[in-house]
């Protein structure tokens, strides 16, 4: 593969634990026909592919930039707080129109949709129940209102290393007393089920997705592994001691995604549910990142 063949890839939020992940895996393993590099508000890393760049500075010095993952964004706080997750993909799109990017991958959430004990599809409605999955939900709404360039929403479910099960997990090891974590068990006998994705996993669909024809890039992506998982499948991969205690009225047993979609364009692992798997990846990567 030649130089001239090679994309330009921007990742805005690098200093996020999905960015983190990814940074670890690729500094690793680069991806064939993709120079990354990597924004952080603040000091960033003494690396050539690190960058030091603040939402609305000049996008002129960035140079030339073929597609951008937009991974920044807000998670908690008021409404006004969490309005800022659609300033922040609006300022991925000037980013973009400003260097030549064709697409903008923007992270959003399973979050968004109604919630519904059956796989959720990209085309199931929306109607998130908190505010967050609202916020994000209006991102998706204002980034479909530009018509340049192409943008895809990424509707992530659970990125293993990057979600409360995981800080849980940390917090149990960087422990001295090791104190069983706690798990709500539904009537079903089993712990939350969720659509889990190992780090290597999400890298390598987002590759892919920065690879393709443009045309084929769709406006919403869920994102996810084949199959869901239940958490404490995951802890009992992990070799972590847990705790039972009953779901309380309204905890949600169930929040997956149809990733079919997404095995049609990126070719996923047969075995990318497998838990030991996501655990193994995650541990992997999780000490690198």
């Amino acid at each position: 593969m030649t130089v001239q063949d090679t994309k330009t890839v921007l990742v805005l939020g690098a200093s996020g634990k999905v960015g983190r992940l990814l940074r670890a895996i690729w500094t690793a393993e680069p991806p064939a026909g993709l120079r990354v590099i990597y924004q952080f508000r603040e000091t960033p890393p003494e690396s050539p592919n690190c960058i030091r760049f603040t939402p609305g500075d000049p996008a002129g010095g960035l140079g030339r930039i073929d597609a951008i993952l937009s991974l920044w964004g807000v998670t908690s706080g008021d409404d006004r707080a969490l309005a800022a997750n659609t300033d922040l993909a609006l300022e991925a799109m000037r980013i973009a129109r400003a260097t030549g990017a064709d697409r903008v991958l923007h992270a959003s959430s399973i979050a968004v949709y109604a919630p519904s004990d059956a796989p959720l599809g990209e085309n199931d409605p929306t109607g998130a129940i908190n505010p967050y999955g609202a916020a994000k939900a209006a991102m998706e709404t204002a980034v479909r209102s530009e018509s340049d360039p192409r943008s895809c929403c990424l509707r992530i479910g659970s990125v293993a290393g990057a979600e409360s099960l995981a800080a849980s997990v940390d917090t149990y090891l960087a422990a001295k007393a090791k104190t069983p974590l706690t798990l709500h068990r539904f009537a079903s006998g089993q712990g939350p089920a969720r659509s889990y994705i190992a780090p290597s996993d999400l890298a390598g669909s987002i590759e892919a997705l920065l690879r393709c024809p443009l045309a084929q890039l769709p406006e919403v992506l869920n994102v996810g592994a084949s199959q869901p998982v239940t958490m404490d499948a995951l802890l009992t991969a992990a070799g972590i001691p847990f705790e039972w205690q009953p779901a309380p009225k309204g905890a949600r047993e169930i929040a997956v995604l149809n990733t079919e979609r997404l095995h049609r364009i990126t070719a996923q692992r047969h075995d990318d549910g497998d838990p030991g798997r996501i655990v193994a990846d995650w541990l992997k990567w999780r000490a690198r990142a």
